[in-house]
């Protein structure tokens, strides 16, 4: 391997990596076969979108809430989460099998812990044990940790010296 190239793959930590193409052929799988196996899903993505309203969350603060619960759109978004975070364990392993940058492994670990940790809360909400804020925060929070788990997975990699 010439310098040039050494330099070159130590400057650009996000080098070619076709695991997206993987990523997004499955995402659109995923959606197929849900839309497939849910009956009804157009229906029930329609009333969703036509129950919003505003709620006055805080004094002079208005959110869009749901009128209702919708359990079978929200079971279906659960199996869309968790189906595709087990994808991104596949992917996760493709990384580490070619040995991909530090960076995308990171940002694969970090996909994980989203989309699993969104089938949970999702869960909760299809169960009614959610009302739609705390929905709204709990997903905030966990867009949060997984931008933490991703920068820790960073810092605690091993650096090799170029």
């Amino acid at each position: 391997m010439s310098s040039e190239t050494r330099v070159r793959q130590w400057r650009d930590p996000y080098r070619r990596d076709d695991t997206g193409w993987i990523s997004f052929g499955a995402f659109l799988i995923i959606v197929a076969v849900i839309y497939l196996t849910t009956p009804n899903i157009v229906h029930e993505i329609n009333a969703f979108i036509r129950d919003f309203h505003l709620v006055e969350v805080f004094e002079n603060f208005w959110w869009f809430v749901p009128s209702t619960s919708h359990p079978v759109l929200y079971a279906a978004a659960e199996r869309f989460c968790y189906i595709f975070g087990v994808v991104q364990i596949m992917i996760l392993g493709l990384r580490f099998a070619k040995g991909s940058s530090i960076h995308g492994k990171a940002e694969t670990f970090s996909s994980i812990v989203f989309w699993l940790g969104a089938g949970y809360i999702l869960s909760l909400l299809s169960q009614g044990a959610l009302s739609w804020l705390p929905f709204i925060a709990t997903l905030i929070i966990l867009i949060g940790v997984s931008i933490i788990v991703r920068a820790l997975v960073l810092i605690l990699a091993p650096r090799h010296p170029p």
